[in-house]
């Protein structure tokens, strides 16, 4: 039987091992943290092959760069940092951890989505997709696979709100398509939460489950690439870039349909009969918030809604939700 190729290759690969099982048991674990722990280790490998412990000339591996602003270099050395703490706390090292920079506020305002750019979005995504030849080539399972999972994954976040990381990690055994809920099992922190499917949806993921099963029997992941493996954040980052330039309108992120979703929501709550408090609870629980903070604000982060904020009772709820991290939602 072939061994599973190991993640880390410096003299610290055991003590990167042990930290990544102890991560994963926690369920605080995730590609990018992966792939920026392995960037270190080979910083490591290259630069101090013969050290099988943490000294402190490796952590200016985690010092600001030029291209870099606080925001960035915190969610790059973040990781580091953990691993330190853990290994200082087991007894391993004694190494004070790296100094994470301050985090600034973010100042982006969402893109407020027109339904005719959503319209001639989604029509270049179907475009674009079956653009992929899935008859000959070296890349025809991988093409095969982005003409499959790209139409969907798109629709998915537009009409859920999902978080990127929690589309990429949705495994298989998550959706439950004889009631059409979503499972939230692998999200932002421990944020474990559930999502009801419009109907539409619903059917879609449906049809799409058995086109999969067709293609890749027994898979476990639902957007799988061909080795049956979650997708890297690139591999949507890039696809969404191309089919928005293709639309030729520019200032939009992928991140800008899971605002929509909570716009989309707010703005409709007028017409319904529930207490303003009580959907906000529900849309905070179905986008994984782990505060009501984070779901309020949606209200502020888009000039579209400062109306719509006074009307529904804007002292009320800054009486109540006073402080917001925008860092978080």
């Amino acid at each position: 039987m072939k061994k599973p190729k190991k993640l880390f290759i410096s003299p610290l690969s055991p003590l990167f091992d042990e930290f990544v099982r102890f991560r994963k048991a926690s369920k605080r674990w995730n590609q990018t943290d992966e792939i920026t722990l392995r960037a270190f280790d080979k910083h490591c490998a290259i630069n101090f092959p013969n050290h099988k412990s943490i000294c402190e000339d490796m952590l200016k591996w985690c010092k600001e760069r030029p291209v870099e602003h606080g925001n960035s270099c915190y969610r790059r050395i973040l990781v580091v940092t953990k691993f330190i703490e853990y290994t200082n706390a087991n007894g391993h090292t004694q190494v004070e951890p790296p100094n994470l920079p301050s985090q600034k506020r973010s100042t982006y305002i969402p893109h407020a989505f027109e339904e005719e750019e959503l319209t001639r979005f989604f029509a270049e995504c179907d475009r674009y997709s079956l653009s992929f030849d899935i008859h000959k080539g070296p890349n025809f399972r991988t093409n095969r696979l982005n003409r499959m999972e790209l139409p969907v994954f798109f629709r998915l976040m537009f009409s859920t709100g999902m978080r990127t990381v929690e589309l990429r990690e949705l495994r298989r055994a998550d959706v439950d398509f004889e009631h059409g809920i979503i499972n939230i099992n692998k999200s932002k922190g421990y944020g474990q939460h559930r999502v009801a499917l419009h109907h539409t949806t619903w059917k879609l993921l449906k049809l799409y489950d058995i086109k999969m099963d067709s293609i890749m029997p027994s898979r476990t992941i639902f957007f799988p690439n061909t080795k049956d493996q979650s997708r890297p954040p690139r591999w949507h980052d890039y696809h969404f870039r191309k089919i928005w330039d293709a639309v030729n309108i520019t200032g939009v992120r992928l991140y800008d349909l899971r605002s929509n979703y909570a716009v989309t929501n707010i703005s409709k709550w007028k017409h319904l009969g529930f207490t303003i408090g009580e959907k906000l609870i529900h849309l905070s629980r179905s986008m994984g918030h782990c505060n009501l903070n984070q779901t309020y604000s949606y209200f502020t982060i888009s000039p579209i809604l400062a109306d719509k904020l006074k009307d529904l009772s804007e002292k009320s709820f800054n009486n109540l939700l006073p402080k917001i991290n925008y860092d978080e939602i």
